[in-house]
Order: structure tokens, then sequence, then C-alpha cells
């Protein structure tokens, strides 16, 4: 048994329209993703090449590290440290960069924006310092 809808010719040139705009979106997507297609087809064959292996363990070992990497702190950092080294080099650029010898920098550090800019620094080196010694540790094992 077959049922006959009908449905008002707008509605149907719209769905039409609807339909055309999503083939459209299809044939774009399908072009844009060709070349993770072909990429991933030679993946296999690149793989097994010992000089793209060693540029590529690297990078997919990158992976792990990013997961257990506070991404939060680390986008903040990044931003901030642009940010704030854009503001200071555009001042530089303006003004000149000051003269500071041993007694300007005993001044300096009275400057409440300097001590929180080496406690900052000063609390990166030292967890850097250890957790750099313990990876560099792991590293020459391995040999």
């Amino acid at each position: 048994m077959t049922e006959v809808v009908t449905i008002p010719k707008a509605d149907y040139e719209r769905l039409l329209a609807e339909v055309a705009a999503l083939r459209k979106e299809v044939e774009e997507l399908s072009s844009l993703l060709l070349p993770v297609k072909i990429i991933l087809e030679k993946l296999p064959h690149l793989m097994a090449d010992i000089q793209v292996f060693k540029v590529a363990a690297p990078l997919i070992s990158m992976l792990a590290i990013m997961d257990s990497a506070d991404l939060n702190a680390m986008g903040a950092a990044m931003q901030g440290g642009v940010t704030c080294t854009s503001k200071a080099l555009r001042q530089i650029a303006e003004n000149g960069a000051p003269r500071v010898g041993l007694m300007g920098l005993l001044s300096a550090m009275r400057d409440p924006e300097v001590q929180k800019a080496m406690g900052i620094m000063l609390t990166i080196l030292k967890a850097m310092g250890s957790c750099m010694e313990e990876n560099l540790k792991q590293v020459s094992e391995k040999q």
C-alpha cells in the first residue's frame, strides 16, 4: 500500500533548497578532508621509514605530555608572557632601555612589581630545576 502525502509547493521548494545546501556543504567538507585522507593512506608507509619515525616519535610523545599538563595555566602564562613582554618592548622602543648597575638593581628590588616578577621567575626556576633534573636522569639511564 502506498500513501500519498501532499505538501505545499513553498515547503517543497524550501526542502529542495536545504538539500542542495547540505549537498554543497558535504562536498566542501569532502574536499577539505582530502589531504587528511591522503596522509592517512600513506601513513603506514611513512611510519616504516626510520627517518620519519625519528621525527614523529617526539611529536607523538608530546600528546602524552600535554595530557598531564595544566593547559589552562600554560595558556594563561603564554598569553600573559607575550602580552606583557610586548608592552615592555614597546616601552623600551619608545623610551629606550634604562642602564642599571648594581645599585640600580638593588633599588629596583624594592619595587613591589619587580618583587612579584622575581617571585614568579624564582618559583618557575625552582620547579624546573628539580623536574628537569629528573627528566634528564631518565634520558641518561636509557642510553
